[in-house]
């Protein structure tokens, strides 16, 4: 597959999700739909600290293109292939339009499957939506939009994620980002040592007390035990949990092993 073609089918496989009414049950595709803009989307993004600020509860078209770029190709490939650095302002469509354009990648022509797509109604002063092109055939663009519903036309914090088309002559089309693929080609020639390196970052974003709500109750009773144990501290003192890390053998057997005593079978 293509790099495009890998982005696609991540977008792909999202259709269909629904944004939360709260925080809760954010990877489920239809439970606790509501209108609010909660998503796994800003969730996941926000603890790689992607954007200026957290962004869960704010409108999600481009935050969810982003996430398909990061799931994709990963962090920090997915930023150099969308001009975006990392705090910056790409949640927003204009902002992301412009990341573009500061790299010559945007055209208001001639779409491909892969780019970015940008809607506006301001002629292309400011842009109101976005979504990633799937594929352009019969004269029409055909996309998959977060944010937005199954009615014709733009439709911009419609709440779910949707496959779309329009006409190449749609007034509201703004134009087109094209990301930077070669990086990803480039960084499909990966050896073991950038792998390591690779693994190493993504276990520094896991490594911290980010949790879900569901697991709340369990979490403070197993401290309360004694029977899950800080590592490092944090920046604010507090034991590191590392709730969301890869648990491995060692800790497995350690943690078994404190729950049997505590029920004095050893």
């Amino acid at each position: 597959m293509t790099p495009a073609e890998r982005l696609l089918a991540i977008a792909g496989a999202e259709v269909g999700y629904l944004e939360k009414a709260s925080k809760a049950q954010l990877d489920s595709k239809t439970a606790n739909a509501g209108s609010t803009n909660y998503t796994k989307y800003a969730r996941d993004l926000d603890k790689l600290g992607v954007y200026h600020a957290h962004k869960q509860g704010f409108a999600w078209c481009d935050i969810f293109v982003d996430w398909c770029f990061v799931q994709t190709f990963g962090l920090e490939v997915a930023l150099r292939m969308t001009g975006q650095p990392k705090g910056g302002y790409g949640a927003g469509c204009t902002e992301s339009a412009n990341y573009y354009r500061q790299t010559g990648r945007f055209h208001r022509s001639g779409p491909q499957p892969g780019d970015q797509i940008f809607f506006t109604y301001t002629n292309g002063q400011t842009m109101a939506h976005t979504g990633i092109v799937e594929r352009v055939t019969g004269g029409r663009v055909y996309t998959i939009e977060g944010n937005t519903s199954g009615a014709s036309g733009v439709i911009a914090n419609g709440g779910g994620v949707c496959r779309k088309s329009y006409s190449l002559t749609y007034g509201r089309i703004g134009g087109y980002g094209r990301p930077d693929y070669s990086i990803a080609e480039e960084e499909d020639d990966m050896d073991l040592g950038r792998f390591k390196e690779l693994w190493r970052e993504m276990r520094q974003e896991l490594q911290d007390n980010d949790s879900s709500g569901y697991s709340e109750k369990a979490r403070a009773y197993f401290i309360e035990k004694g029977l899950v144990q800080g590592g490092d501290k944090l920046p604010d003192g507090s034991p590191n949990y590392m709730w969301e890390d890869v648990l491995t053998r060692e800790q497995f057997v350690t943690v078994l092993y404190r729950v049997l005593e505590k029920l004095g079978l050893l």
